[in-house]
């Protein structure tokens, strides 16, 4: 197969599977006569990129089309909206974010129908609502552990001291004595009720027997008098149950004390957890680390990013083609790690060292000083042979750890199997839809990899991006090798931590919709 052909399959290969991916990511639409456009305005839209998805209910109706800043510091949202959907007049939006660091996301609510809808193109009425930031949730987090610590220390002030224990043990004796008291006045009111009650009733009896005897005389009197005598009756019993239930209460308060007692004793002796906090300086620590470790974590993970470049290059003067996948973690703006993957065509190359040992008949090793002249010339003595194995289609590997300064990054780590360290420089360009970047490498100090060459390996390479993801790679490889330098020319594919996030959302509604 000729080169331009193998050129031109690879460029047709790589825009078809551009162009499945960006289709596949919705990054190409063909159906934006379907939707309708909405305008929304919120006071802070960080974390929120275009092609985010427009959801209500949970269910995607349309996507974010642009986002902008307007002169009064507002931000303004621009997105598209399935024409079958009808906003009303007080339908508003709001971000909202999958999880503590998934993808985030516009939600709306469709608002009231009785107020009437929306015509398309025009803007919600109401303000859209951004979701809490995970800042202001650990400033939150931070107050409640203040609160916690000058808590703990209110009670270790008051309860730790051995006057405030001295204290604490005087009032719960007087509340125990008090209700002591109580139960014991309780006691004897009862026995008073209980060695009366004969009486009472007789005399009750005795008062019903005398109106009986006004029957005949005074017929309401009578009446009137037996109402009483009952209400007593009623009043005494009811008055016997109500001392039952006080004395039960006492005895149940007094129970109720002494527990207090004890719980405030397991306190003061540092058991349990609230005595640990009070009484152990190093439990408290504990609590303030766990609290401190909880905020550091959150804030590493939260500013993570992470970058996909798959790239292929075909070396033309030797015809044969390398293709590379680097997956870059970045976890601030200045350091990031970088772990790479290389399929190689020609391969690498594994040295391997033979010893061999020269023996006579009888088992005697045999030396070149030790043998005549004439014999020694016509015995070849070897004492190591090397030989040299190459690996066809072989996969290499690399890891570096890199450092930002501004336009300029340094790496050094792994190259292709190798040590090696790397200079990328971001060429400023005066327009904004393309951007250059260029870089050197340089691994393999003493040409390992190579035949009957020790040079180091050089390599120098472009990546010209004509649109977000997609890029064009050139250069050449291997330069101040004696018969290794080669151009290549090739193109890739790279996308960016918002890219993966959307992808990765694209395909869980996609299964969640099956």
């Amino acid at each position: 197969m000729k080169l331009e052909t193998r050129v031109g399959l690879f460029i047709l290969i790589a825009i078809g599977a551009f162009l499945y991916l960006s289709i596949n990511i919705r990054a190409i639409r063909f159906d934006r006569d379907q939707y309708n456009i909405y305008r929304a305005y919120f006071d802070d839209t960080s974390g929120l990129a275009a092609k985010a998805s427009v959801k209500i209910a949970g269910v995607e109706i349309g996507w974010v089309e642009e986002i902008k800043l307007l002169s009064d510091g507002k931000a303004e949202l621009m997105m598209r909206i399935d024409k079958r959907i009808k906003l009303a007049r007080n339908a508003y939006a709001m971000i909202h974010q999958d999880g503590l660091i998934g993808t985030k996301n516009l939600e709306i609510e469709p608002g009231d129908p009785s107020t009437g809808f929306l015509s398309p193109g025009s803007a919600l009425a109401m303000p859209g609502r951004a979701p809490a930031s995970v800042g202001e949730l650990l400033d939150q987090v931070r107050d409640i552990a203040t609160t916690i610590q000058d808590v703990v220390a209110s009670f270790k002030n008051v309860f730790a001291s051995h006057r405030g224990e001295e204290n604490m043990r005087n009032a719960l004796n007087s509340i125990a004595a008090a209700s002591d008291r109580m139960a014991d006045f309780s006691e004897v009111l009862q026995r008073t009720m209980h060695r009366n009650e004969e009486n009472i009733n007789s005399l009750l009896t005795d008062f019903r027997y005398s109106m009986n005897n006004l029957k005949t005389a005074i017929p309401s009197i009578k009446d009137d008098f037996h109402n009483v005598s009952c209400d007593l009756s009623k009043t005494s019993r009811t008055a016997t149950e109500s001392l039952e239930h006080f004395g039960d209460a006492s005895i149940q308060g007094r129970e109720t004390f002494r527990e207090a007692g004890e719980v405030v004793e397991k306190i003061n002796s540092g058991k349990g957890v609230i005595g640990k906090l009070i009484n152990e300086d190093e439990a408290y620590g504990d609590l303030k680390k766990t609290i401190r470790g909880f905020k550091d974590y959150v804030g590493k993970t939260t500013g993570l990013l992470v970058s996909v470049d798959m790239h292929g290059e075909n070396l033309l003067r030797h015809s044969y083609t390398k293709g590379y996948f680097d997956l870059r973690l970045r976890p601030n703006s200045d350091f990031f790690y970088q772990l790479q993957l290389v399929a190689s065509e020609q391969g690498s190359f594994t040295r391997v060292n033979e010893y061999i040992t020269r023996k006579d008949d009888h088992g005697t090793v045999m030396h070149p000083a030790d043998l005549p002249i004439p014999l020694f010339k016509k015995v070849e003595l070897a004492d190591q042979v090397d030989r040299v194995i190459q690996k066809k289609n072989d996969i290499l590997f690399g890891l570096q750890f890199g450092k930002r300064f501004n336009r300029l990054a340094f790496r050094f780590g792994m190259f292709e199997n190798s040590f090696g360290f790397a200079c990328d420089y971001y060429v400023p360009l005066p327009t904004d839809k393309m951007h250059w970047i260029t870089s050197v490498e340089l691994f393999d100090m003493r040409g390992i990899n190579r035949l009957h060459d020790t040079r180091p390996h050089l390599k120098w390479i472009n990546k010209a991006f004509f649109m977000k993801n997609m890029y064009t790679a050139f250069g050449v490889d291997d330069i101040v090798s004696k018969n290794s330098a080669n151009p290549f020319f090739g193109g890739g594919i790279r996308f960016n931590d918002d890219d993966l996030k959307y992808f990765l959302s694209s395909l869980s509604a996609g299964k969640a919709a099956k």
